[in-house]
């Protein structure tokens, strides 16, 4: 279910929207797109775009800041089903396959082998169900907790969180659970390039595309790939479903390996007229359909 818009290639082009793993569609009967947002995806990010076909729904989680302690920040997470969203945001959140970039002010505070299981909500109240057999310290603990309550408090029938890890409640939690914090989160900074990746189609040698991703939904005002060399990368160019990433069909492809260094140099502006540029040079990231 992937739809692109084709770039004209310039300094400036219009961002369309991008939908992950999924086929191209046949022409049909579209229906009416739509994104639902819950509040805090529009607090943070603003309007999510919105498709030309099908529903999706654009949530955040939350994780900690490594300078503020006490402190998490939002990322944007969509998704394409409605029911079971609450548990999928948390496996999404703690399953280990979050990519941050090296620099990056937020941290995963998660034992990998960390169960989370969270039941139905009752009268507002959400309890969770932690387990590991790892080794981990408070600090780690008390940051893991806050990005929990946080992501889970964005939904309408969650008013408090209570967790419970290996049986016993957790040493540092409110009497009442954990409550919806607005001194908790930190400012959302300006947007960033977050990962250059390949597309490998299964047994293929050579990546069918480039992905360029940014950290949300993004206006492309300028944007140029390089290869090590410093020349551009040839083929077609487009936006993608969500317009959180440039998609590359190089003309090319088996001159993209795993570990390619890849140079992008770039400028977008968010929903919310937060600006972000530059020039980040990175190994391209091996991802297989």
């Amino acid at each position: 279910m992937r739809q692109f818009s084709r770039i004209v290639m310039s300094s400036m082009f219009a961002s369309a929207f991008f939908m992950s793993g999924c086929e191209p569609q046949k022409a049909s009967q579209p229906q009416a797109g739509r994104v639902e947002a819950t509040e805090a995806y529009l607090q943070h990010f603003g309007m999510p775009p919105q498709g030309k076909e099908g529903r999706a729904y654009a949530r955040v989680l939350y994780l900690p800041v490594k300078d503020s302690p006490g402190k998490v920040r939002a990322l944007p997470v969509f998704l394409f089903d409605e029911d079971g969203q609450l548990s999928k945001i948390l496996d999404r959140l703690t399953g280990g396959e979050l990519l941050l970039p090296q620099d990056s002010a937020l941290y995963d505070p998660f034992p990998a082998d960390l169960e989370v299981v969270a039941g139905p909500p009752q009268n507002g109240v959400l309890e969770l169900t932690l387990k590991t057999q790892q080794a981990w310290n408070d600090e780690d603990q008390r940051a893991a907790g806050l990005s929990l309550a946080e992501t889970a408090l964005q939904f309408a029938e969650v008013q408090s969180v209570h967790i419970r890890l290996n049986g016993q409640p957790i040493s540092f939690m409110p009497v009442g659970g954990f409550e919806h914090n607005p001194g908790g989160l930190a400012e959302v900074p300006p947007p960033t390039l977050t990962l250059i990746a390949g597309m490998w189609e299964d047994g293929a040698e050579a990546p069918a595309e480039l992905l360029v991703e940014f950290d949300r939904p993004v206006k492309v005002n300028h944007f140029l790939l390089r290869n090590a060399e410093g020349n551009r990368v040839e083929g077609d160019y487009y936006t993608s479903i969500f317009e959180m990433a440039v998609v590359v069909h190089p003309k090319n492809p088996g001159a993209y390996r795993e570990g390619t260094v890849l140079q992008a140099e770039w400028h977008v502006v968010d929903v919310l007229g937060r600006s972000g540029k530059g020039a980040t040079t990175l190994p391209l990231k091996r991802f297989e359909h």
